[in-house]
């Protein structure tokens, strides 16, 4: 990077400060387009005018730094948000946003400043998807700012990197059913149920005894786990009931026994079971037993959805069931095994040539 120094006249001071600014990157500018541009800032701050040191006298007002907009935002919106945001924003924003935009004055960041921010993010390699997590949160507390004050959202057009096109990983039926057998204790319903409802790892470890309808056979989901804590579900959508066969049903009351109160699966010490914990300590450890490809507790989600979608259930049917907002969210979710794939055109390529 090409820096730039000088020094400027304070009011009341007899002491110049040192100022440094940030002139480009040395494989886009020669030294020369470097000076120009510092002098160009000189300029537009007005230090080489005789009359620079006659308006020294003229109290400025302070510029509004990104820091004071973030901590007016942490302050302010933050607690109304999801409780996983209100933890994993402020180190996001004291480990990524604030070291960079923190001293900037808000109307000096622009698209050039922010595609630097960018460029030094992907030099630290950091992951595609986590810049554009990064860039929703800055927008986000820009655009709060904005809201506050009645005024338009700012525009800014980023170069944000492309994120891979990377098939999530999912568990077939086959797999399913190898893990619950594998599993042992509340971990073989456990598991069990995460494949026969789609449900999340936060929402499993958050049900009660009371949200299960065993005449119906539904589960109410109502509350999440994040943390060891007790939260609202992920989105509005995640407020549901979900229906399922009879033998989950069988196995959930033989799982609880007398039990009529508390959660339906909980640590020794009667806490609820972290997400993290379930995927190091048990799920991990049975697929690498199996011989099967790790992963994590979404991978069951993903099963369950490609599951319904591969039987022809309506997607709409699926999407409720699920807790997703809209279909284009379920069809991401939606995996085929190759086999399924070559049985469906083996099977419509056979029908066509009959009806030739």
């Amino acid at each position: 990077m090409w820096y730039g120094r000088y020094r400027r006249d304070v009011a009341g001071q007899e002491k110049r400060s040192h100022v440094a600014v940030v002139l480009g990157r040395k494989s886009e500018m020669t030294k020369q387009q470097a000076k120009k541009k510092l002098l160009d800032t000189i300029i537009a701050e007005g230090l080489n005018n005789p009359n620079f040191l006659d308006k020294l006298s003229v109290p400025a007002v302070p510029a509004l730094t990104f820091n004071a907009v973030a901590d007016l935002w942490e302050a302010k919106r933050l607690p109304q948000l999801k409780a996983s945001t209100q933890y994993t924003a402020p180190i996001l924003s004291r480990k990524y946003l604030r070291p960079f935009f923190g001293a900037m004055a808000l109307d000096s960041i622009k698209t050039g400043v922010i595609n630097d921010w960018i460029a030094g993010l992907r030099e630290l390699g950091r992951h595609p998807k986590t810049v554009h997590n990064l860039w929703k949160q800055f927008r986000a507390i820009m655009n709060w700012l904005a809201q506050q004050n009645d005024e338009p959202k700012r525009a800014w057009y980023p170069s944000l990197p492309i994120i891979p096109d990377v098939e999530q990983r999912w568990f077939t039926q086959e797999e399913m059913q190898r893990i619950v057998a594998a599993a042992t204790g509340q971990y073989k319903v456990f598991f069990h149920l995460a494949g026969l409802s789609g449900l999340r790892s936060g929402e499993l470890a958050g049900l009660h005894y009371g949200d299960i309808d065993f005449v119906r056979g539904v589960i109410r989901v109502r509350r999440s786990v994040y943390r060891g804590m007790e939260v609202s579900t992920k989105t509005k959508k995640g407020y549901r009931d979900v229906f399922v066969d009879s033998g989950t049903i069988q196995m959930l009351k033989e799982h609880l026994g007398e039990r009529t109160i508390g959660r339906l699966f909980q640590t020794r010490t009667g806490t609820p079971l972290e997400n993290h914990n379930i995927v190091r300590q048990v799920l991990k450890p049975i697929c690498k037993r199996l011989g099967i490809a790790p992963g994590g507790m979404h991978a069951w989600r993903h099963g369950r959805v490609s599951h319904l979608q591969a039987n022809n259930v309506p997607g709409d049917f699926t999407k409720n069931q699920v807790g997703h907002s809209s279909l284009r969210t379920t069809s991401g979710y939606t995996h085929f095994t190759e086999a399924f794939i070559r049985d469906t055109v083996e099977r419509l390529g056979s029908g066509c040539a009959q009806s030739v």
